[in-house]
């Protein structure tokens, strides 16, 4: 669990070092602003998180009424991202009122049509909402995506050593990245009240002690055995296992599917993933028990693929 805050050019300029020495662990930065322009302290806050060591996602608050205006939205962040080298989740920010009166059918599919870019450019994807929402609004059974979730148990000013108690904590059916608890924080470094979360995941950013990124895998661990017919995998599990393999050289990058190429990152253990997992196991004889390659990604073959051998 750590500590964390989501921040945007609302609470201006930022001094992260003090930030840093008051205990935040983690940030959410936005990333675009409703115009499509880059928040206006983006820069400024990527650099301030990279030279305390501060790791970070990034959220965009979306206003797109159809597809195609999500995929546009989803564009301009991933683009952002890919500017900055930047290698970190994408969190949709879901609450915007016109959104909420389209129902759960359009809402589905304005989700999923950014989703869809993030995966094209290869950014892990999860959804950001109020309680309200994700128990009223959002048709939850849809998505298996992480969800990062605001619910405020108090209205009263809160300091990074007040936490939550986990009577109040939000009950989702996916995995909890992180709970949004008050949006009436006071962390020293910071002019304005800020939102304040507890996050329970790992971050999919990583910092250098020299405010340089270093390339890590953006998708989460499984802390299960993953293998081709097993049911109930999530994608990002899968996504993670992929990320090895395409690093390493035993998935192409991109595959051919009818006319277009797609992003062999898709969440999908099919027989190219799984062919790809015979091929590393065959090169580390240590990665399997049985006389033949099982290729199952357990333990044994997790901790050679973190390794990079």
């Amino acid at each position: 669990m750590k500590r964390g805050i989501d921040v945007s050019d609302n609470q201006g300029v930022i001094n992260w070092s003090r930030v840093k020495a008051a205990g935040v662990e983690f940030a959410v930065l936005r990333s675009t602003r409703g115009s499509g322009k880059t928040d206006y302290q983006f820069v400024n806050n990527v650099k301030g998180c990279r030279d305390n060591g501060i790791p970070f996602d990034v959220y965009k608050y979306t206003y797109a009424l159809d597809e195609n205006a999500a995929k546009e939205e989803m564009k301009l962040v991933c683009e952002l991202l890919k500017a900055n080298n930047i290698c970190c989740t994408v969190w949709f920010d879901i609450e915007e009122k016109k959104l909420r009166a389209l129902g759960k059918d359009a809402i589905t599919k304005i989700v999923k049509a950014a989703e869809t870019v993030a995966d094209q450019y290869g950014y892990p994807f999860g959804i950001y909402c109020n309680k309200d929402w994700y128990d009223n609004v959002i048709d939850t059974k849809a998505f298996d995506n992480a969800f990062w979730i605001a619910r405020y148990p108090s209205k009263k000013k809160m300091t990074l050593s007040q936490l939550p108690g986990d009577d109040n904590k939000p009950q989702v059916t996916q995995e909890l990245f992180g709970w949004q608890y008050s949006s009436n924080g006071i962390v020293d470094g910071i002019n304005k009240e800020v939102d304040m979360d507890v996050i329970y995941q790992e971050s999919s950013s990583s910092t250098a002690g020299n405010g340089a990124l270093v390339k890590a895998n953006p998708y989460r661990e499984p802390a299960y055995t993953l293998y081709r017919g097993r049911m109930a995998m999530q994608q990002e599990h899968v996504k993670w296992l992929q990320y090895y393999l395409v690093e390493g050289g035993y998935l192409a990058t991109t595959y051919r599917s009818g006319s277009k190429n797609k992003n062999s990152i898709d969440g999908k253990f099919g027989e190219r993933t799984e062919k790809a997992v015979e091929m590393f196991q065959l090169k580390h004889p240590g990665s399997y028990s049985t006389k033949k390659p099982d290729k199952r990604v357990g333990p044994a073959t997790k901790k050679l693929l973190r390794e990079g051998k």
